[in-house]
């Protein structure tokens, strides 16, 4: 209610009581709040209709709050204009109805965690986004967290057998992951650092050329994506993949993708297929 406010035109269409035309909102709960009388003003009389010529038709005030209204009413004509609702945020009027102002507005003030700009990323492969965001955020089911819940499962990670499978092992302490990501990292000009964290704080950090970093941050998902398929693939189908053969369906995508952007914006998939592809 207090984001619909009315702006006052001629007043006939502003219901005096129960629209938001005032600072004090809704007249009914700011006046009647300790009082029943509705001090000779009928439930459905409009602004207009407590308006003659020129000169505003209440009693006299016997309260703060009428006082109050009173004196905001001195500073409040009539014109020839319709009465008309607006959406306000921030006191601020806005010319259309957006949701998500008013989704970010209903749910507060939050704080933005770090990484989020690495995984909500302009041009990216949704799926991809959405598994490096449960990544971000740990809640894959990792061999290590189904341990920790109580299921009875090998912890050796699957695609080196050479330690415990966990989220931080996987990106990128695995030799078989690690070797992925650099092969991805080289055709960013990437030279990345092999911890999860460390790598998350130099994603971040990343500045300069913003076709190069949007090319880094799509590579980097997509290795997150095929490492954690590739891991699924052997769990769940007994089947294997070598680096090669990972990283030659990762490049075809990454080239997919920027190729599709040739319609409507062929200069930025050249730019972007241009930064991708090998030097030599």
């Amino acid at each position: 209610f207090t984001w619909i406010k009315l702006r006052v035109g001629d007043g006939t269409d502003c219901r005096f009581w129960t629209d938001n035309w005032s600072s004090f909102g809704s007249l009914q709960t700011y006046l009647l709040r300790n009082s029943t009388s509705r001090l000779g003003i009928p439930a459905t009389a409009t602004l207009s209709e407590i308006n003659e010529d020129g000169n505003w038709l209440l009693p006299p005030a016997r309260s703060e709050e009428l006082l109050n209204l009173q004196v905001y009413l001195t500073e409040l004509t009539l014109t020839a204009g319709k009465d008309r609702y607006e959406w306000v945020l921030e006191d601020k009027p806005l010319t259309k109805f957006v949701t998500g102002d008013v989704y970010t507005k209903l749910k507060g003030e939050t704080q933005t965690l770090p990484w989020t700009k690495l995984v909500w990323i302009k041009g990216g492969v949704p799926k991809h986004s959405f598994l490096t965001w449960l990544f971000a955020l740990d809640r894959c089911p990792t061999r290590d967290r189904l341990l920790r819940w109580g299921l009875q499962t090998d912890s050796n990670c699957l695609l080196c057998n050479m330690a415990d499978e966990s989220r931080d092992h996987l990106y990128f302490l695995c030799p078989f992951a690690w070797s992925l990501w650099t092969l991805v990292a080289q055709r960013c000009r990437l030279v990345s650092d092999r911890r999860w964290d460390h790598c998350l704080t130099q994603l971040q950090s990343l500045s300069g050329n913003k076709y190069v970093r949007r090319v880094t941050l799509l590579g980097w998902q997509s290795t997150v994506y095929w490492i954690w398929s590739e891991r699924n693939n052997r769990l769940h189908r007994n089947s294997y993949r070598t680096v090669d053969a990972l990283f030659r369906l990762l490049d075809r995508q990454i080239r997919d993708k920027f190729l599709s952007h040739r319609d409507h914006n062929p200069l930025l998939a050249s730019k972007l297929m241009q930064i991708w592809l090998p030097s030599d």
